[in-house]
């Protein structure tokens, strides 16, 4: 087919996809723009924004991270901001205000944490639960709140509420990152006067228990399947959406991937519905903790998925991260840290995709 003819396919395609939208999609596009609007209006400006250069370095003690999403994650990406907040005032508190029954479990590593304000998935459908959350938050003071997220209504409004006597925001800071993982960092670096330096990882910060009981669950898991010795390697086939792989698309992909890197013991980790999406061809591990599922990506040792949450969890241990992009931008959302790499695979062959994993991996 001539390029001409593909181009003018997917054009239609991505049209045929607009007209087909869901209405209840394009209500809530609808619903976000119009709080965003409304946010807008409402706080136009902070008065104790910090201009670049001018956060005091010392008498920070209080501070308030404002994150409220509850994808795990965009929640993940919080972690390298609270490691430089540890670096840079080692002795201050941090609060956080988030969204997801994961938020707690994903910063339990960090000594540094306080206190959580936790809104509900959908703030708005739930007013009373927010007033109050809000309401606690308004009752605390700050020396900082950071707004963690681009474009969030709800981040800018809780951080506008916030009684702070500094605040520091991503949205509008020059010469951000691509990545959402180094945004906070840099802003927060910005605000100090000082950009230089290397941007924490993302990092749960499992100690060393959690790392040998997951050690411990791996172990019992491939001693039930009786395989080889070959190195190990953890695999989470689904995917919200269209970034999801069918089955025989994964089996092309893996058989063409071990044909270039030799062996390996796959561990298919297992999505809340507790269904095997490579039809139970490999031992399978399923747990809804987020921690022990990491302890057990690290044991593993290597992680390879669609661009998912579970796939930022693997990028929060010390396995090598692997991140398969058909849809989302990998300069944005590839699993973030040295080692870990974000692949594309917009063009549906699997074969030529494990190719491209192969090479990172050394095969």
């Amino acid at each position: 087919m001539r390029m001409s003819s593909i181009v003018a396919a997917q054009r239609t395609t991505a049209s045929t996809d607009a007209k087909r939208a869901p209405m209840h999609g394009r209500l809530q596009a609808f619903r976000r723009r119009a709080v965003a609007w409304l946010v807008r209006r409402a706080l136009p400006g902070a008065s104790n924004r910090v201009p670049p250069g001018e956060l005091p370095r010392a008498g920070i003690q209080r501070i308030l991270v404002c994150r409220p999403n509850h994808r795990l994650g965009n929640t993940l990406m919080v972690t390298p901001l609270l490691a430089e907040l540890e670096a840079r005032f080692p002795g201050a508190e941090v609060d956080v205000l988030g969204s997801g029954g994961a938020t707690r479990g994903v910063f339990a590593g960090y000594a540094s944490i306080g206190e959580f304000f936790l809104l509900e998935r959908r703030a708005l459908r739930h007013p009373i639960a927010t007033v109050n959350t809000l309401r606690r938050l308004r009752s605390k003071r700050y020396d900082l709140v950071i707004d963690a997220a681009s474009g969030s209504s709800s981040g800018r409004l809780a951080a506008g509420m916030a009684q702070a006597r500094f605040q520091v925001s991503v949205e509008g800071t020059p010469d951000a990152p691509v990545h959402f993982a180094a945004r906070p960092v840099h802003a927060l670096r910005v605000a100090l006067g000082d950009t230089s330096g290397v941007t924490p990882p993302l990092d749960l910060r499992l100690s060393d228990a959690e790392r040998a009981k997951g050690a411990e669950r791996l172990a019992r898991v491939l001693n039930a399947a009786q395989g080889s010795d070959a190195p190990v390697m953890a695999i989470f086939p689904n995917a919200t959406g269209a970034k999801r792989q069918d089955t025989a698309w994964w089996q092309a992909f893996l058989g063409a991937l071990f044909a270039r890197i030799g062996e390996r013991r796959v561990v298919e980790l297992v999505a809340a519905d507790g269904i095997s999406r490579l039809d139970n061809a490999y031992p399978t591990y399923f747990t809804s903790d987020p921690r022990k599922l990491a302890a057990f990506i690290d044991a593993a040792g290597s992680y390879i998925s669609a661009d998912c949450g579970v796939m930022h969890l693997a990028a929060a241990t010390q396995a090598t991260t692997i991140g398969l992009f058909s849809r989302t931008d990998p300069k944005r959302y590839a699993p973030y840290g040295h080692g870990n790499a974000g692949v594309t695979c917009e063009d549906g062959c699997p074969e030529r995709t494990a190719a491209r994993v192969a090479a990172l991996l050394g095969g």
